[in-house]
Order: structure tokens, then C-alpha cells, then sequence
């Protein structure tokens, strides 16, 4: 019931309700609380853009020699030699890796061939070779009843 009370007192007195204000941060100035107004606004920043281009063209007055600027190049040109060392011996090491995957693989494939060669040469010796004959004896034995022959002892 409380709150159906409620919202009927809502809506009997809608005016008594206001919305509490949302705290929003007001923009400051550094140099003290005051709000300043747009006009103060642009005021300042051209005075400091004033400030920093004189003190640029004071700087591009004073520093503008030539060996300063070649310092600076042949820094460049020395780090950019550094990394073209460094990527050659990236590059040397890589190939170095994949010679010796290539070697490995080559050794591994030889053994495959050498142990497959040698399961398939074995010599048949005599005992071997009385136990091969019972075999196929014994098969085309089997053959010939299939068909219907006779059989005969070899």
C-alpha cells in the first residue's frame, strides 16, 4: 500500500518534485575559479600561440647549423647500418636453420629407405624354403577342391 501512496502523492503534487541537479565539473582556469568567458578564452590562447612562436623562431635562429645537421644524419646513417647488420645475421642464422632441418630429414629419409630395403632383401634360407613350398602346396590344394580337381602330390 506505501507504494501506491506514493505514487499518487507523485501525481497530486507534480511541481513539489524537481530533479536533482546532475554535479558536473565546471571548467577551471590555472590561474584561478572564475569561469572565464569566450572572448577571454580566445585572448589566451593567442597570446600563448604568440609565445611559442617567438620562441621557435628564437630556436631556428640559434640552431640552425650545418653540423648539427650532419650529426644528426650520420647518427642515422649508423643505426641504419646496425640494423641491416643485424638482418643479415637474422638472415645467415635462418638459412643455417633450415640447412641442417634439411640434412636431418635428408639422414632420416636414407635410414627409412636402408631399413625398409633390408626388411624386403632377406635372403630365404632351405628351411625358409621347405615352409614357402608346404604353403603354396597347400594353397593350390585348396584351389584345386574349389574347382572340383583331383589332387596330385608334387
Amino acid at each position: 500500500m506505501s507504494s501506491n501512496a506514493a505514487a499518487i502523492r507523485r501525481r497530486v503534487n507534480p511541481q513539489q518534485q524537481q530533479p536533482k541537479p546532475a554535479d558536473k565539473p565546471t571548467p577551471q582556469s590555472p590561474s584561478n575559479n572564475k569561469q572565464l568567458t569566450i572572448q577571454q578564452v580566445i585572448t589566451t590562447m593567442d597570446q600563448r600561440l604568440k609565445q611559442v612562436e617567438t620562441i621557435m623562431q628564437n630556436n631556428n635562429g640559434t640552431n640552425n647549423n650545418t653540423s648539427d645537421l650532419s650529426l644528426i644524419v650520420d647518427e642515422f646513417n649508423n643505426r641504419f647500418e646496425m640494423i641491416v647488420t643485424e638482418m643479415n645475421s637474422l638472415k645467415d642464422i635462418v638459412m643455417q636453420l633450415q640447412t641442417y632441418t634439411m640434412s636431418v630429414n635428408k639422414t632420416l629419409y636414407d635410414e627409412r629407405i636402408n631399413i625398409l630395403s633390408d626388411l624386403g632383401n632377406n635372403e630365404i634360407t632351405p628351411s625358409d624354403n621347405k615352409e614357402l613350398q608346404t604353403i603354396s602346396n597347400s594353397q593350390e590344394n585348396l584351389e584345386q577342391l574349389n574347382r572340383g580337381d583331383s589332387i596330385t602330390e608334387n
